[in-house]
């Protein structure tokens, strides 16, 4: 990757109007935008001598743009090929499906650069590093303790068109949880907007100010103490299921962050040491072959054992 210390960029008129990050990403400088984003908020980018713009900062079209100390921010977010073992679940020309196990972080991130599912990854294939960020091909994440599929791309294309159809809404992704209580109903809809928590920054919360969050569930089985649920959620916000069933007095078994005593006690109880979410299908048209794509993926052993206990 060729060095990228400093780099000048002046708008024209014709870029009035234009969001700052989308403007960059057109430019050929070898960056992707989600990166573009980050490097913004670390104030690695000034407009016109401004401080802390965001990566929303519209253009007057007389802008000149500066790019600064980008590989010291490499160095910092920088990953290495692992050999960890992976289970490939699908994989074609544009692709591949991994069953994430629980326990593993998706990707790298400063404090937090070895055995991550990308260092897995790239040790299969080395291309997918195509974005030298620490994302690179990956599409969408889950929680470190949930387990399932995970998408990844194995190039810069493949990942804007299937980063797109999230975004779009067109690929359903379905969830099996263990959660705490029975259901009056056995389909239901949770729509409850959820944001940032203010009082703690790494937790997620429902709120009025929130942004729409919508999720759809199914009751596959009731226990006495708790049911089994399929979950499709319809947006995808930052712990959508668990802070959506916590809210609903519903919260997930296992769960250490939304949950309370009685999940806790359950979870012991059964042997369970993370809480109870298993990204088990993701279905969509594949955006370069217009085929239905079903992915599965098989509940993991400790859920399995959880349920024999339960019952």
């Amino acid at each position: 990757m060729r060095k990228k210390n400093h780099i000048e960029i002046v708008a024209g008129l014709k870029d009035k109007g234009k969001r700052i990050d989308i403007f960059i990403s057109e430019h050929d400088i070898d960056i992707s935008r989600s990166r573009i984003q980050k490097l913004i908020k670390s104030g690695r980018i000034k407009v016109s001598g401004l401080e802390n713009i965001s990566k929303s900062y519209i253009l007057d079209g007389t802008e000149r743009i500066i790019l600064s100390n980008i590989d010291s921010f490499d160095e910092e977010i920088m990953y290495s090929p692992q050999k960890i073992d992976i289970n490939i679940i699908y994989e074609d020309d544009y692709m591949l499906a991994v069953s994430k196990p629980p326990g593993m972080v998706v990707h790298p991130a400063p404090g937090n650069r070895d055995n991550t599912l990308l260092n897995a990854v790239l040790y299969y294939n080395d291309s997918i590093g195509f974005d030298k960020g620490a994302r690179a091909g990956i599409v969408h994440r889950l929680d470190k303790d949930t387990s399932g599929i995970i998408l990844i791309a194995k190039d810069l294309f493949s990942h804007n068109r299937l980063s797109l159809l999230f975004k779009d809404r067109k690929i359903k992704k379905t969830y099996i949880a263990l959660v705490l209580g029975n259901f009056k109903e056995k389909t239901g809809l949770i729509d409850i907007p959820i944001s940032r928590s203010k009082k703690n920054r790494k937790m997620m919360d429902v709120s009025v100010s929130g942004r729409r969050s919508e999720t759809e569930f199914k009751v596959l089985k009731t226990y006495e103490s708790c049911s089994l649920i399929e979950v499709c959620p319809k947006t995808g916000r930052t712990h959508q299921i668990r802070v959506h069933f916590s809210h609903i007095g519903h919260p997930v078994i296992g769960d250490k962050t939304y949950g309370n005593k009685e999940t806790k006690l359950i979870a012991g109880n059964i042997g369970l040491e993370r809480h109870f979410l298993h990204a088990s299908r993701i279905t969509f048209i594949h955006p370069f072959t217009d085929k239905i794509i079903d992915i599965k993926d098989e509940m993991p052993e400790d859920l399995k054992n959880s349920l024999e206990l339960i019952k």
